[in-house]
């Protein structure tokens, strides 16, 4: 007997079948065709093996002068001797320090110990090595693992991404298509973020699917906007404009969206984004920043004027950065107003003054040098101000030299002279010779200390009779029960001085 529910249960079904194709026909009928990007998946090709790129000598010399400790035979010595007979934990940890010196001078045992060692984490070290230095020499590796990422550990696959990207590894293109297009949740966000960094226009084709379905979560298609905007894919310009434009839409997905349309610099996005800096969510607000810092015309202008007097601190920073990369002189009444504004958040103080320097205009230039010479302005405002002054080097020398004497003269402003000597010990440049010699002339250790610091930038031949001096051990108290002493900066004055003979004598310099 046939069960009738079933039977018509199935009819409907098959009536379904038969009329959802002639649903699409109709809906493409009322819409109009489409234009449709078609991505064809690539073949994984592996990287041939490769060594490490070899360092110039103004490199190698540049690692020296860094740092007195870590250089000279003994120290290359010790280098060797661990990645020789080292333990496990002995190597990673001077790996560690290589790669935060940047430290190219052992590329080529450190890229041979990566294909002995069995351990991991030593291994991964050598891939975050590599990864600071941008040296492709790992490619075969990252891509091999890329290609086929499942019995590797996360942390491995994750610190491979991060390679791939730094290198901009053209050839790994095609694993992050495959793995994005497997929808794999554990390698989706990070493939995906990675082929931001190193995609074309061609693989964001591929990413157009994505941005119709329904089936995304919000932080995908967060990370979605973010990649479009990177690629600056044009082809996604409308979608991406109508997201940003939808206030149904999630408020991150479409700040990221906002961002990227504005990267795409194509001139409809312009009006689109003076419309939206009207939103009353402040970081939406930034994000609109960020994407109109993409324009440079009187339109941009104008919005970024009146977004360095938005309620919301974090909108003004974001306009102070934007005026800072465009060298926006106009912006610099505006910035002096905030400066001076005695209720503006410390950070965007901090970073106007920066960018007044940068600027250098008369008017900017000379509100900046008026709190130097304030009495009444606070010592650490004096230090940002004579930070941002002496980066860019415009304006203001002379008064900030002497303000640091000044300080010489006042114990009670020495965090303002340690400071001040702090931003000459940067730059060593020849007008800081005299007051090089006053800091070591100081009895106070710190000072002294960092005329030290100022003397090993500058290598002023006045100073280094005084450095000298302080490198010489201090005479017995005359009591022969008592210990030597000896001044605290005298191993620092020693090093210094080796330092400067090595440089002289590799460059054949010859002191006068």
């Amino acid at each position: 007997m046939i069960n009738k529910g079933r039977f018509f249960r199935a009819a409907a079904i098959a009536l379904s079948l038969v009329m959802f194709p002639l649903s699409l026909c109709a809906q493409e009928e009322e819409e109009g065709e489409k234009e449709v990007y078609h991505y064809e998946m690539k073949e994984v090709v592996i990287p041939a093996k490769k060594r490490p790129q070899q360092p110039d000598s103004s490199r190698l010399k540049s690692i020296e002068e860094k740092d007195d400790s870590k250089s000279g035979d003994e120290y290359i010595k010790k280098c060797s001797d661990t990645f020789k007979y080292g333990l496990e934990e002995e190597i990673s940890a001077l790996i560690d320090e290589l790669t935060e010196n940047e430290d190219v001078r052992f590329v080529d045992p450190i890229y041979d110990l990566f294909y002995k060692s069995k351990n991991t984490q030593v291994k991964k070290k050598i891939l975050s090595y590599f990864t600071k230095l941008k040296d492709p020499c790992l490619e075969e590796y990252a891509v091999s693992v890329l290609n086929d990422p499942y019995d590797e550990k996360k942390d491995t696959v994750d610190a491979c991404f991060q390679y791939v990207s730094e290198i901009k590894c053209t050839a790994a293109l095609p694993c992050l298509v495959k793995l994005i297009d497997k929808e794999e949740e554990q390698y989706f966000t990070m493939a995906l973020s990675t082929l931001g960094d190193i995609g074309t226009a061609e693989e964001a084709q591929f990413l157009i699917s994505f941005l119709e379905r329904d089936d995304l979560t919000t932080p995908q298609k967060q990370q979605l906007m973010k990649v479009l905007g990177k690629i600056k894919a044009v082809e996604t310009f409308d979608r991406l404009a109508e997201i940003a434009q939808d206030t149904d839409e999630n408020s991150f997905v479409r700040m990221y969206a906002a961002e990227a349309i504005g990267a795409m610099k194509v001139a409809e996005a312009e009006d689109i984004l003076i419309d939206l800096f009207e939103s009353d969510d402040p970081n939406f607000r930034v994000y609109v920043v960020k994407g109109i810092s993409n324009f440079e015309d009187e339109k941009a202008d104008e919005l970024l004027l009146q977004a360095l007097r938005d309620s919301q601190w974090k909108v003004r920073l974001e306009a102070i950065n934007t005026v800072g990369e465009r060298q926006l002189s106009s912006a610099a009444p505006f910035l002096i107003y905030r400066c001076k504004d005695s209720k503006e958040e410390k950070n965007v103080k901090k970073k106007a003054y920066s960018v007044l320097a940068k600027l250098n205009t008369s008017e900017g230039n000379e509100y900046l040098v008026s709190v130097i010479k304030d009495e009444k302005a606070a010592d650490a405002t004096k230090g940002t101000v004579a930070a941002a002054l002496l980066e860019y080097n415009n304006a203001g020398t002379k008064e900030i030299i002497e303000l640091a004497e000044k300080t010489l003269e006042k114990d009670t402003m020495k965090n303002l002279r340690y400071t001040l000597g702090k931003e000459f010990a940067k730059y060593g440049r020849p007008e800081y010779e005299d007051i090089c010699s006053k800091y070591l002339d100081s009895k106070d250790v710190a000072t002294q200390g960092t005329g030290l610091d100022i003397f090993a930038k500058g290598k002023y031949s006045s100073c280094r009779s005084k450095v000298e001096e302080i490198a010489k051990e201090e005479d017995s108290t005359g009591d022969s029960k008592k210990p030597v002493k000896k001044n605290a900066n005298q191993a620092k004055a020693k090093k210094i001085l080796e330092r400067l003979n090595s440089y002289q004598s590799s460059s054949g310099e010859v002191e006068k």
